[in-house]
Parts: structure tokens; C-alpha cells; sequence
């Protein structure tokens, strides 16, 4: 006959301080579900009820009973083996461990990075107090000016002519001598 598990393996209290309160309601459900299947398992016997083969010699088919208690008898569950998921789940672990790991450290480095950022702008005077001069030092305000086709290029509004073709019309430009 194969051994029962009569117990939970999963140490409920230990999970429950690691499951977030958003979660607490699902989590209860799970373990009152995991509860409800141990006490049905736990009201069943644990042994094959024993048959009176005795009571069926009313029986008329010859040999009958005599067949079914030598196959009863001979009845014989195995326990589930795992069939290697143990190591395969143990080979995950380790797996899993070390993606935690490197993502741990990752996220240190960021929130180390993060911090420095902070203590930049706490050190910074506070916005509404500051000048144009003062924003722009600090990169507050972008140094490119919008709305103009070639930023990198000098001119004059309404923006169609190049600084160069503007001083090269200027030269060529006759001199008014009033």
C-alpha cells in the first residue's frame, strides 16, 4: 500500500508574511482550498476497506468471488514517483536565484545613481526662484530654439534667408547716400 501524506508540506505562516495585502484574499482562498482536500484526504481510511467475501457464496457463477478476492488481495497502488521534477525544480531554483541576484544588484546600482540625482536637485535652489540664467545653468531649459528650420544656423525672422546670403546681399546692396 502506498504511505499517505496526512500533512501539508507548505508552511502557510511563513508564506502568508510574504504575500502582499492586495494579495491576502486570494492567498486565504488558496489555503482554504489546500485545508478542504487534507481533511477529505485525512476522512478517508487509510487501508483498503476489508470485504466480506464471505456474504457473496450466494453468488451462482462458479469461481467468481474467488477471482475477485485473489485480484483484491493482489491490488497494490505504487506511490507517485517524482520522475526527476524535484531536480528539475531544484535546477530552476538555483536558476531563478541567480536572475534575483543579478537583478538585485542591478537595481542597486540604479537606485545608487537615482540618489545622486536626488541629491542634485535637493541641492538645487528651488525653481520658482531662479532666473533665466540660472535655469539654463542648471539645464532646466533647453538650449535649442524651436520653430526655426536650422537652429545651428543664424537669421533673421521671417527665416528664409541664411546669415551668409543675408551679409552676401548686404554687400552687393547699393549705398544710399542721403
Amino acid at each position: 500500500m502506498a504511505a499517505r501524506v496526512s500533512a501539508s508540506v507548505v508552511d502557510f505562516a511563513v508564506l502568508g508574511s510574504k504575500i502582499p495585502s492586495t494579495q491576502k484574499n486570494s492567498f486565504m482562498a488558496l489555503k482554504g482550498k489546500v485545508e478542504g482536500h487534507l481533511r477529505v484526504v485525512n476522512s478517508l481510511p487509510a487501508a483498503l476497506p476489508a470485504i466480506d467475501f464471505a456474504a457473496y457464496n450466494k453468488v451462482t457463477v462458479p469461481g467468481m468471488v474467488d477471482t475477485f478476492k485473489q485480484k483484491y488481495e493482489g491490488l497494490k497502488i505504487p506511490y507517485p514517483s517524482d520522475q526527476g521534477a524535484y531536480k528539475a525544480i531544484d535546477a530552476q531554483a538555483v536558476e531563478q536565484k541567480a536572475a534575483y541576484e543579478k537583478f538585485c544588484a542591478e537595481s542597486n546600482a540604479t537606485i545608487a545613481e537615482l540618489k545622486k540625482d536626488v541629491a542634485k536637485w535637493e541641492a538645487m535652489k528651488p525653481v520658482e526662484e531662479m532666473n533665466i540664467e540660472e535655469a539654463l545653468d542648471a539645464g532646466l531649459i533647453g538650449t535649442v530654439i524651436t520653430g526655426i528650420p536650422h537652429p545651428d544656423k543664424p537669421s533673421f525672422w521671417p527665416h528664409d534667408e541664411a546669415w551668409e546670403d543675408y551679409v552676401e546681399r548686404l554687400k552687393n546692396a547699393e549705398d544710399d547716400s542721403h
